[in-house]
């Protein structure tokens, strides 16, 4: 049987089922509001007043930042030019570097952390024919969080990884002396010295685990270099020239593995 309405009937039942689907409409609206209140009482509301917490008792430090020097004397797009040019270098007794920038090859003639140092070998070189430029390289930042009671154990890694990075620079002063022929033995000796301190220095290894990861790491350089001392010292002994390769080669080696470390930190 088909029903049939009149034309009241069907007003009455068209404004009936607008009725129902605003009572819908407003029931989804005030269940809505009730889940995002539940929420916003028991999740998000904790959740952000974890984390203001955690930042009012959270500090930060930068571990020490590395820059250098380098005396450029060329700039190659590929790496066979560079080696080439190295080699000519080689062969005329000069040491030389080929550095990765990008997607350039750098070819320099030393590394220096001071730049009077850089300024003074470049000369240097330009009075000996060689036109070089110097550049300062940047290494890496990064930053430790740790909660207040960590402060003094933060501030006696940070102290040590300063001493470390000083030892460096007596390094690079050592290279720089030998490259002006007024280095002597005793120069050797107290430069090694310095890595000699550090390697007796003593810390607390409870430590958060990046900061004990970089201080392991500047431990395996130090260690490296110091290693390294006995060849420098023979090479000074025999006058055989070689002792500016030695001292350079262990400088750019160590800022190297530095980088290297600090960038590996989580």
């Amino acid at each position: 049987m088909i029903d049939v309405y009149t034309d009241e009937e069907s007003k009455k039942n068209t404004k009936l089922g607008f009725k129902r689907i605003i009572l819908l409409l407003l029931l989804s609206i005030v269940a809505s509001i009730g889940i995002g209140f539940i929420i916003s009482q028991y999740a998000i509301k904790p959740y952000i007043a974890k984390l203001s917490e955690k930042s009012m008792n959270a500090y930060s430090v930068k571990i020490p930042q590395l820059n250098y020097y380098i005396i450029k004397i060329g700039q190659y797009s590929d790496e066979k030019d560079a080696s080439y040019n190295l080699n000519l270098l080689t062969m005329k007794g000069i040491y030389g570097e080929i550095l990765k920038d990008g997607e350039s090859y750098i070819l320099c003639l030393g590394q220096f952390m001071d730049k009077k140092d850089a300024d003074d070998f470049s000369l240097k070189l330009s009075k000996s024919g060689i036109n070089s430029s110097v550049a300062l390289y940047y290494g890496p930042v990064y930053q430790v969080y740790y909660e207040k009671n960590s402060e003094k154990d933060v501030k006696e890694v940070i102290d040590r990884l300063n001493v470390f990075l000083s030892s460096l620079s007596h390094l690079s002063q050592l290279s720089y002396k030998i490259a002006f022929g007024t280095i002597s033995e005793k120069d050797i000796d107290d430069t090694e010295k310095y890595f000699k301190k550090y390697s007796n220095m003593t810390y607390n290894r409870n430590i958060d685990e990046n900061l004990k990861k970089i201080l392991d790491d500047t431990e395996a350089i130090n260690s490296q270099i110091l290693n390294n001392f006995g060849d420098i010292k023979t090479s000074f002994e025999l006058n055989d020239g070689n002792a500016y390769r030695l001292t350079q080669k262990l400088l750019m080696d160590s800022i190297e593995q530095y980088y290297d470390s600090v960038s590996s930190l989580k």
